[in-house]
């Protein structure tokens, strides 16, 4: 600690209690305005907790000098310090009860929104995501019910079983609340350590509690559980999309996970338990606003169970291993993940955060899974008059129109056992029990997603013309050739990107400082068969010209 004396005080686990009216008289002053404290009302709804907060550590005061202590910054929710400059003593301290009934009365005063209905959702899904309209319905009733089943948790008060033991174990502690402690430490002066103080550390007594609990007379309400959701759909449909839009109109933390950088806890990589850190961080920190976020598992597929090896040595750290990792993550447990912030110990601070209440969004391309929907079909399928192999993508099928169709099909049919099939446990598949496909696009979806959504990649490239002062605009039969285009590229959406950013690299060096008022693409134009229809800007003929 900067500026200490050669003295060193070091914390220790006996701890004296000191006046506990000292809490009182800072509520008392925060709310009349005086320092007196003869009143020990405990403090009204209204009061503003942050002038409660500043007038408690002003009024803190060393059990030895009598001077004021000094706040010591800390990010721990439950353990606070102060600092004694003229002795150098440290203390410590959790809340006190008066400040935990504020911070239950400024929650309890929130205004909690409902979320949109499923309707309102997919409207509003409708005006950035093109197409995927069964997709989005499910997306929209899924999201819906999660958070409705909060709400409901939350008024009967019903909570999570993985809470629940948690707060028992928090609860067997006899440790109290509200008092500050000056914890038994050893004074330092040179080699000689001296305790300060005679009387032998005394061992806290806990309260005996029967081991086993009566059976309950009544039922206990009823928690409704959550129904995560696996995406599953070709490259470039707009599945991470469709969840960032999501997460945008609930107004939720989201964690955006790549699962093809996970591996088993011990082995080199990101461990499972790094999801949860990352949305406690998306949260700012809000342990309580984080556990009610969306987790988004991006390429879930890439962690399948390797079927090339019967090898018992042969260990899989990033495929099957991740998935056994993931099961009790996203069915509902109490983690303890590092906040990214370091308390007065330059120790990094560690939160705890059920994710019962947690909706896991897992996406895949999962490719070949149609290949084996399609075998699976086909199995039931023979007998006498049935016709082997019409449910397979087969060699004849040489138009790429003709193979999405059939894909898109046999993805709508897959299930749990395909999954299963494909490499992923049966318990992960268990935990999801919600399967959204998504359908490939055609040319005519491509070209409506060009122009139509209120943040299209067009509409992007004439705001960056327009900046310039100039006049942006395609052709239809131009729009359609940048759909053949990418539809050949087999990325999906993300193709167009890059064809149009080629496109216009011409009409980006040109227009800059330029006469150039508008500029048009046609066909020819796409294809690099002609160049732009530029318009440039009447100049002003002089009188003396």
């Amino acid at each position: 600690m900067a500026g200490a004396s050669p003295a060193l005080l070091l914390l220790r686990r006996q701890c004296q209690p000191l006046l506990r009216s000292t809490f009182k008289r800072c509520s008392s002053s925060s709310t009349n305005g005086t320092s007196s404290g003869d009143n020990d009302d405990p403090p009204s709804a209204n009061t503003n907790f942050a002038n409660d907060k500043r007038a408690i550590r002003s009024m803190y005061h060393c059990r030895e000098c009598g001077k004021p202590l000094k706040s010591v910054p800390t990010v721990t929710p439950t353990t606070r310090y102060f600092h004694c400059e003229s002795c150098n003593r440290l203390y410590s301290g959790g809340p006190s009860d008066e400040e935990a009934q504020k911070w239950n009365i400024l929650k309890a005063n929130e205004t909690s929104q409902k979320p949109p209905y499923p309707l309102q959702i997919s409207e509003y899904l409708d005006r950035f995501v093109v197409g995927q309209s069964q997709a989005k319905k499910t997306l929209a009733v899924g999201v819906y019910q999660h958070y409705r089943r909060l709400n409901h948790n939350i008024e009967n008060n019903v909570g999570s079983i993985a809470s629940g033991a948690s707060e028992l174990a928090r609860n067997g502690s006899n440790v109290p609340r509200g008092v500050l402690y000056q914890e038994d430490y050893r004074t330092v002066r040179g080699d000689i350590r001296v305790n300060a103080y005679s009387e032998p550390p005394t061992a806290p007594q806990r309260p005996t509690s029967p081991l086993f609990r009566s059976i309950p007379e009544t039922e206990p309400p009823i928690r409704l559980e959550k129904s995560n959701i696996l995406l599953l759909g070709p490259s470039g449909v707009g599945k991470t999309f469709v969840t960032q839009t999501l997460a945008r109109i609930l107004d939720v933390p989201i964690a955006l996970c790549d699962c093809t950088s996970m591996t088993q806890a011990g082995y080199v990589g990101e461990d499972v338990e790094s999801v949860i850190q990352k949305l406690v961080q998306n949260a700012g920190g809000n342990v309580d606003r984080a556990q009610q976020g969306i987790v988004f598992l991006d390429e879930i597929d890439k962690i399948a169970a390797a079927h090339n090896t019967q090898s018992h040595a042969y260990r899989d750290v990033s495929g099957e291993g991740v998935q056994h990792a993931l099961l009790k993550l996203v069915e509902g447990t109490v983690v303890n993940v590092k906040s990214g912030r370091k308390t007065v110990a330059t120790q990094q601070d560690t939160v705890q955060v059920d994710t019962s209440d947690v909706l896991f969004v897992a996406s895949g391309a999962f490719t070949a899974l149609d290949r084996i929907v399609g075998k699976r079909l086909d199995q039931k399928m023979l007998g006498f008059g049935a016709k082997s192999g019409n449910q397979r993508i087969t060699a004849d099928d040489k138009m790429e129109s003709i193979v999405a169709r059939k894909r898109d099909e046999l993805l709508q049919q897959a299930d749990q056992g395909d999954l299963i099939s494909f490499g992923i446990v049966p318990e992960l598949v268990g935990r999801f029990p919600v399967i959204v496909p998504f359908h490939s696009f055609d040319k005519n979806m491509l070209v409506r997603v060009l122009t139509e959504p209120a943040n299209s990649l067009l509409a992007q490239m004439k705001l960056q013309f327009a900046i310039d002062g100039v006049d942006l605009s395609f052709s239809q039969d131009a729009l359609e050739e940048i759909a053949e285009m990418a539809l050949e590229r087999k990325t999906g959406a993300r193709a167009l990107r890059s064809i149009v950013e080629k496109v216009l690299l011409e009409a980006k060096f040109l227009v800059p400082g330029s006469d150039i008022e508008s500029v048009h693409v046609t066909r020819d134009c796409v294809r690099g068969l002609s160049d732009y229809v530029i318009t440039r800007r009447v100049q002003p003929i002089s009188a003396t010209q």
